[in-house]
């Protein structure tokens, strides 16, 4: 058996170079990024996974339920330890990048689904019959297109529904952050 020329292997060599380039440059691009990123957030909250929760949010995060980035990792982990079983479905989600691609904002109404206690049942009724979107805002924080973290959460239902489960909770002598 010969081995084929040199003239073969360069063309075998450079076709598969061109594939490589036209799968994997559209992976790279910082659009794709943002949506990886929020979706491994959704993940996250999804499988209670506080370390991969803290991961993807930015070190100055802050949000339009008036928390800080530790205040959000607990309210998180106090509301997801309701359910037992926690789905979340993005609804109309949109992604808007900024000119210079640093910054980007994404957009969805957000659906609970799942059992738990009777404070989950309400969060997933409260879901529901939300028509408010999310938003999400992101920073890029190196020149690696895959390198999002979120730095704010805002939705005005969700806050009037935060705040007043807090209230609530003060009641019965729970805090909540």
């Amino acid at each position: 058996m010969t081995l084929p020329s040199r003239r073969v292997l360069l063309l075998v060599a450079g076709a598969l170079l061109i594939v490589a380039l036209l799968v994997g440059l559209p992976w790279l691009s910082p659009a794709r990024g943002v949506e990886r990123a929020w979706k491994h957030l959704v993940e996250a909250i999804e499988q209670n996974d506080r370390e991969a929760l803290a991961a993807a949010l930015g070190s100055d995060y802050h949000d339009g339920f008036g928390l800080e980035r530790e205040g959000a990792l607990q309210l998180a982990a106090t509301l997801r330890g309701q359910f037992i079983v926690c789905t979340i479905r993005r609804e109309r989600p949109e992604l808007v990048m900024d000119a210079n691609k640093r910054a980007a904002i994404t957009r969805a109404l957000i659906r609970l689904d799942g059992q738990g206690t009777p404070v989950a049942t309400a969060a997933i009724q409260a879901s529901q019959a939300s028509q408010t979107p999310t938003v999400f805002r992101w920073r890029r924080n190196s020149w690696k297109p895959w390198d999002w973290r979120l730095v704010s959460v805002e939705n005005a239902d969700a806050a009037r529904g935060i705040s007043r489960l807090q209230r609530e909770a003060a009641q019965f002598g729970v805090t909540l952050p």
